[in-house]
């Protein structure tokens, strides 16, 4: 599928105009590297400053991460909303002030005796609307500030416990020993920390339980096995090639079509009527397209009616 750059313009810091390329990019971010220095590589190889990533992936994690670049970054409070799948590998046996390998690792009680029976079970008590602590290694703000910037100034803060969602966790393979290690599958809703709930399981088995190893196959309607490389994209000879519609952010969303007229009204920020019946109940968010199939706005449905919430092809644009 083809993008065309939108005909958008902005503004770059000595005030000239650039254009705006817009579309989302669907990146396997490689270990080592943050979430931000995955988009300062996109910012700089396809020349738009306007990038933004939907689901920050620590640093020794891998696996997909979503871009949404120009327009498309409006759509990212969408498609943090998408579930999220993950393979990960659990230590029973460690404990970690980090969650995972990264911070200082110590030896919790041995897990020799726990069997893959135990473990199973454990981890269906996960499923479901469950609570977590964020940690203090965490992008979570308190009082203005990071929460992985106050733990690296040597401060801890109490924190809330929040609600997250588990949809499901497989228990693919068990490796038993002092240190054993549950290598599992982990579908979950938005804010939901794997390391949470590795050291989570691991004080429900007694053991202590840190994150050894993760990696997110799925994002919503984007899957690893279809994501470019990082250092792929650094080196293509045409990096804009890979970019997706802005519509694949929001891909789960309902579609209108709009005719001719409505489209219009709706690109000037006002709503309009929808032809034919409209099923779809009240206050359902939809995604309305130009009968071109272009993705004009995302906006409410009421009884036939479509209001605008956001409009991605405003008139000029």
């Amino acid at each position: 599928m083809t993008v065309e750059p939108s005909r958008g313009r902005v503004r770059t810091g000595r005030g000239e105009q650039a254009p705006q390329v817009t579309g989302v990019l669907n990146v396997a971010k490689p270990a080592g590297l943050t979430s931000f220095q995955v988009v300062r590589v996109a910012r700089r190889v396809l020349g738009e400053r306007h990038v933004g990533h939907a689901g920050t992936l620590d640093p020794v994690a891998t696996g997909v991460l979503p871009l949404c670049l120009g327009r498309a970054t409006r759509l990212v409070e969408y498609l943090l909303e998408e579930p999220k799948t993950y393979h990960a590998v659990i230590r029973l046996g460690e404990r970690s002030d980090t969650g995972d390998l990264e911070g200082t690792v110590t030896a919790g009680r041995s897990a020799a005796e726990i069997a893959r029976e135990q473990v199973a079970e454990a981890l269906a008590t996960f499923v479901g609307r469950i609570e977590q602590i964020p940690p203090m290694h965490s992008a979570v703000r308190h009082g203005g500030r990071h929460l992985y910037e106050l733990a690296r100034a040597g401060v801890e803060v109490e924190r809330q416990a929040r609600v997250v969602e588990v949809h499901r966790v497989v228990l693919l393979d068990w490796r038993p020993g002092t240190v054993a290690e549950a290598e599992v599958e982990v579908e979950c809703g938005r804010g939901t920390y794997l390391r949470v709930l590795a050291s989570d399981l691991g004080e429900r088995l007694g053991t202590g339980g840190v994150l050894g190893w993760l990696e997110r196959t799925r994002y919503g309607p984007f899957r690893l096995s279809d994501a470019i490389p990082l250092a792929e994209l650094e080196t293509a000879a045409d990096p804009r090639a890979h970019l997706l519609p802005p519509e694949a952010a929001v891909a789960s969303l309902p579609r209108v079509d709009l005719l001719p007229a409505a489209a219009m009204a709706v690109r000037r920020g006002g709503g309009a009527w929808l032809s034919g019946p409209a099923p779809l109940a009240a206050g359902t968010v939809v995604r309305a397209h130009a009968l071109d199939g272009r993705l004009l706005a995302i906006g409410e449905v009421h009884g036939g009616h479509f209001r605008p919430l956001k409009v991605l092809a405003p008139l000029g644009g």
